[in-house]
């Protein structure tokens, strides 16, 4: 192995270390997360819109340090950086130091996992578990079948963080069904007693949605069905192309599908390793490239698909020679420019981004809360035991955090999703009470107007990023809500 490459991981680990740790701690959360804390302040064993891991690991962190903007996120260092490490172990231990370095640098230095590492979202701990198991059952298909256990345990963990750790997972599952010499894996006992385990884990999950008549089920349905288009379909995949990067993204996209074709040729001995990895992106690749193109999709969605493929390209590069190559140096400048491109663009805007384009707009969209909008509810000392209602779950929920309000700050939910407040205030409990109203922008939403007795007006907030308005909320006394 070149040492410059394992110096390289070394010093860049360490500087992404400080500049999350400096990052989470400098920056506001965004609503995404606030939405999550509120989670684990109503623990359950499952919400509307995802499993329950993300709330105990914000629990755990925010029990430790506290609920502020660094408790609930030093998870996401954590599970990054300790990820970091293990990839490094697993590759040099099961292939070549050169491999363990190139898998823990392509995943650290990357924009999107990166994201991972400062932002506190359920995407966090599926990454995390999604490549533990991966390479837990690569472990005991290859070496120790001890290690399907943990794998199990890992799935579960995976599947309560998001539903689509499933796809690498029915790659795994198809791997000893298609390579004949595995076969024998299937009259193992610890092979299916992994999936047993991780049946185990998830089971609370499924007895909660039963509960709760089925309600993630019902939603995520929906959510995921909602109308896409060829516009949506490219912005997604382009988007997805411009995050990892043309190297890596055209590895993990068109490597996988290579190392399968080749496998069918008998003059070609295609390493079953890469056939295992292969088949674990295939899967969810096939999935979601298929849904996308009439689905819209997130750009995080997709992630689960790109795990096998980023271990498949560090082996692949791994084993070229001793020297580092040079799309693996390209890779990792690129991603390093990516990382620090936002972090500056975060700090100091100089791209002229305006609005949504600029997605570090987030850190920055709800700053008027915690200053203006406290100190006017402070003021303002009448409306002290008035409970704060809007129309999406992103406001009360950086209420709540922020401001940290004596009546919980609740969604009204009028021709909106239910969330997770929906469970918590029910529409029947809240029609006929007297509330602060919060919303985006000076006007009083007009489809709304009739679901109140009388509307008052009290006062509008702007949240300013550097001299320039980023967004307007105005705060109203509505009396007498009628309920849906």
């Amino acid at each position: 192995m070149d040492n410059r490459l394992f110096k390289s991981l070394i010093i860049i680990s360490i500087g992404l270390l400080f500049l999350r740790l400096g990052f989470i701690l400098t920056t506001m959360v965004i609503d995404d997360e606030a939405y999550y804390y509120i989670y684990s302040r109503h623990l359950a064993w499952g919400y509307i819109d995802h499993g329950p891991l993300i709330a105990f690991l914000i629990k755990t962190f925010t029990t430790i340090f506290g609920g502020n903007g660094f408790g609930i996120r030093v998870g996401s260092v954590v599970l990054v950086t300790s990820l970091g490490c293990f990839l490094y172990i697993f590759g040099k231990k099961y292939f070549n130091q050169t491999t363990g370095a190139i898998m823990s640098l392509t995943v650290l230095t990357n924009v999107l996992f990166h994201t991972n590492g400062v932002v506190m979202t359920p995407d966090v701990p599926l990454v995390f578990f999604s490549f533990l198991f991966i390479i837990f059952y690569y472990m005991a298909f290859f070496n120790d079948k001890s290690w399907f256990l943990p794998a199990g345990i890992c799935l579960g963990f995976g599947l309560l963080s998001k539903i689509s750790a499933l796809f690498p997972a029915l790659g795994i599952l198809l791997f000893p069904v298609l390579m004949k010499s595995y076969r024998r894996i299937l009259r193992q006992r610890y092979f299916y007693l992994s999936f047993v385990l991780a049946f185990i884990i998830l089971l609370p999950f499924i007895i909660w949605n039963m509960q709760n008549d089925w309600t993630f089920v019902r939603y995520q349905g929906a959510h995921i069905t909602e109308g896409g288009s060829i516009k949506t379909f490219l912005e997604l995949w382009a988007g997805l192309g411009i995050l990892f990067g043309p190297i890596l993204f055209a590895a993990c996209f068109f490597l996988p599908f290579k190392v399968l074709i080749n496998s069918k040729n008998s003059e070609n001995k295609t390493e079953p390793a890469h056939i295992y990895f292969a088949l674990t992106s295939v899967i969810p690749l096939i999935y979601f490239f298929t849904h996308s193109l009439f689905s819209r999709f997130e750009l995080n969605w997709p992630a689960p698909a790109f795990l096998g493929g980023i271990l498949l390209f560090s082996i692949k590069m791994g084993e070229i020679s001793d020297k580092v190559n040079k799309k693996i140096i390209i890779q990792i400048v690129y991603s390093i420019f990516l990382v620090l491109l936002v972090t500056v663009q975060t700090y100091f805007p100089f791209l002229p981004l305006k609005g949504k384009l600029d997605i570090t707009n987030r850190y920055h969209v709800f700053s008027s809360f915690p200053n203006e909008l406290q100190n006017y509810l402070a003021t303002e000392s009448k409306y002290k035991n008035y409970r704060i209602v809007a129309n999406n779950y992103q406001i009360p929920s950086m209420v709540n955090l922020y401001i940290k309000p004596e009546l919980e700050a609740t969604c009204l939910s009028i021709g909106y999703h239910k969330t997770l407040y929906s469970f918590l205030y029910s529409d029947e409990n809240l029609a006929g009470g007297n509330y602060l109203y919060l919303t985006t922008g000076k006007n009083f939403p007009d489809n709304l107007k009739r679901y109140f007795d009388e509307i008052i007006f009290l006062h509008q907030f702007k949240s300013i990023r550097r001299g320039e308005v980023i967004a307007k909320y105005s705060l109203w006394h509505v009396i007498n809500y009628h309920g849906k």
